[in-house]
């Protein structure tokens, strides 16, 4: 039988990047719901969904007409407590009143004082503002109706940088640190590449199905993603990896059996192979051949 010809070629060592595959989605920095402290009838609103506000931005102004009521009486009953404190330490001085009269009218002017501080917390409760930079998720009032203290009026969201979490299986727990490098993709932008660094690592593990809770935080300076979005990516768990490569078209795959041929002997020798990673035309046999 005339011999076949065949060619052949080294097993060569590469440096890989060793990576294990994401899926998660992505949420807000930081989300809140922003209620009313006092019950009063809301004057005025500014931002609507969609818009964006600053940190101290007024979002709700209630009606304080009788809290500005308030504060003016109070405010004179205590011009007046002063000017009284003041005479009665003049006449306690001079030993006209007594100690105990002098006393009482002077906690008077400290009883309306707190009073005024009182009012005045209330007077900035009635504006309501947004306490961190973000995006009005949700808004749930309108001019001209009654709030409750509690009662949710807006959803904040901070959409720049957001979190990506997802799970990992408990086996790759060694290989997992914070400061890692992740590369994030999404379907509604096929082919751009999003990455983050992992900042924090569930310190238990969950029993329904052996993984840990990973997070991120992604850069969302051009706000493209959207808290909820889903994702797929690669953690990078080595960068200087080092495995064995062979040329692509020398494997064969049947029946779920990769196998190649190596020269032994001055003979082709069959090996049964576990293979791993691509890298061009060349592909990572991580076991059966040296």
């Amino acid at each position: 039988v005339d011999p076949i010809a065949v060619a052949v070629a080294p097993a060569t060592v590469e440096t890989v990047e060793r990576t294990v595959d994401l899926v998660g989605a992505f949420y807000a920095n930081e989300e809140v719901k922003i209620a009313a402290q006092i019950e009063a009838r809301v004057a005025s609103f500014g931002p609507d969904v969609g818009d964006r506000v600053k940190e101290g931005d007024l979002l709700v102004q209630l009606d304080d007409a009788d809290l500005q009521a308030s504060f003016r009486e109070i405010q004179a009953r205590l011009s007046k407590a002063h000017a009284d404190n003041t005479r009665a330490q003049v006449l306690r001085t001079q030993g006209i009143m007594s100690a105990e009269e002098a006393e009482k009218i002077r906690t008077e002017a400290a009883v309306l004082e707190a009073q005024l501080d009182v009012v005045k917390v209330k007077i900035e409760r009635a504006k309501i503002r947004a306490p961190f930079t973000g995006v009005i998720a949700a808004r749930s009032t309108s001019v001209g109706a009654v709030v409750k203290s509690g009662e949710t009026l807006y959803e904040l969201v901070q959409d720049d940088p957001l979190k990506f979490r997802t799970p990992i299986p408990e086996r790759f727990a060694g290989l997992v640190q914070v400061g890692q490098e992740i590369r994030l993709t999404v379907d509604a932008y096929p082919g751009r590449v999003f990455t983050g660094k992992i900042t924090r690592i569930t310190p238990t593990s969950a029993i329904a199905n052996r993984s840990l809770t990973i997070e991120a935080v992604v850069s969302n300076g051009d706000r493209t993603l959207l808290p909820g979005f889903f994702s797929k990516g690669q953690l990078v768990v080595n960068t200087h990896g080092e495995a064995v490569f062979v040329p692509a078209n020398a494997l064969t795959t049947f029946a779920g059996v990769t196998k190649l041929f190596v020269v032994a002997g001055g003979k082709a020798e069959e090996r049964i192979v576990q293979t791993g990673v691509e890298l061009g035309d060349r592909r990572e046999v991580a076991d059966g051949v040296k």
